[in-house]
């Protein structure tokens, strides 16, 4: 039995903070490693209700250590997670993560099938991402321009933040173009108020720190596995996830139409039904 509440553990040299709540199977789901906290995933705490969720900050993100050598390696976060679950005594878990916490969750599901009971992956990418990742992303978003508050939100996009603060600050700025809409947007900040980002662990996703891929691994993988997509997503667009449902054997894939990249909130009834229903399929 998991003790259930906050803490921190000690795995490879840093500190992750961690919270344990609900009632289920143990599932992973770590914050997206590139230095945001994990208050934008309090939308998915129904999660809680099916599995006992260990809700993780990664290093260098919201009350985790940063490590001291600068090391934001995929090989390091796969590491940090396989060294808490040993430190927990988790035999086997699911494993969960949006955004680049999806492709961080492919990469342990890669590298440590044997200890997955199955996967949730949200909105997210192949690892390693190819030019047209990049390209998809410029056209997708440089598409949204007109729309309210996506002007702003592509200049802050393209801001390179010199300390936390001014981190926080972008994260709050480029929100438009996450969100189908404006009032979504707004709605969402006021919600999350209180999400950080840290500066220093924004290097994760750049290309030199995707130290190995997993996407030609994936398809000898036998893990239950579940990955959702939205219409609107501009930054983990619907092919790109469906690059990944197609690299991974008997994967379910769901669409949310009519959202961004957070569709549980802008769409929660067509989100939680697709994954529920696709949660059942996989564990029948």
């Amino acid at each position: 039995m998991l003790k259930q509440g906050r803490d921190r553990v000690p795995v490879n040299g840093v500190e992750l903070s961690i919270e344990v709540r609900g009632d289920g199977p143990p599932l992973l789901f770590t914050t997206p490693g590139w230095g945001a906290s994990i208050h934008g995933y309090r939308h998915l705490q129904p999660l809680e209700d099916q599995f006992t969720v260990i809700w993780t900050e990664t290093r260098g993100s919201g009350q985790s250590s940063a490590p001291p050598d600068g090391d934001y390696r995929l090989s390091s976060f796969t590491a940090d997670s396989e060294a808490l679950r040993e430190a927990l005594g988790i035999e086997r878990w699911w494993i969960a993560g949006h955004s680049y916490g999806g492709a961080l969750a492919q990469d342990y599901m890669a590298h440590h099938p044997e200890r997955c009971l199955g996967a949730i992956l949200l909105c997210t990418r192949p690892v390693p991402a190819d030019p047209w990742n990049f390209e998809d992303i410029i056209n997708r978003g440089t598409a949204r321009a007109g729309d309210p508050g996506c002007d702003a939100a592509l200049e802050a996009f393209a801001r390179q933040p010199a300390s936390d603060a001014e981190a926080t600050q972008q994260i709050g700025d480029i929100l438009p173009l996450y969100f189908r809409t404006l009032d979504a947007a707004q709605r969402f900040a006021v919600d999350c108020e209180g999400m950080t980002c840290r500066v220093d662990a924004m290097v994760a996703e750049y290309p030199q720190n995707a130290d190995r891929g997993s996407i030609d691994i994936l398809p000898t993988v036998d893990v239950p596995t579940v990955i959702i997509a939205a219409s609107d997503d501009f930054v983990c667009s619907p092919p790109k996830n469906q690059r990944v449902h197609l690299a991974i054997p008997g994967s379910k894939f769901v669409l949310v139409e009519n959202a961004g990249h957070f569709p549980w909130f802008e769409e929660p009834a067509q989100f939680w039904a697709g994954l529920n229903s696709a949660l059942t399929s996989i564990q029948r």
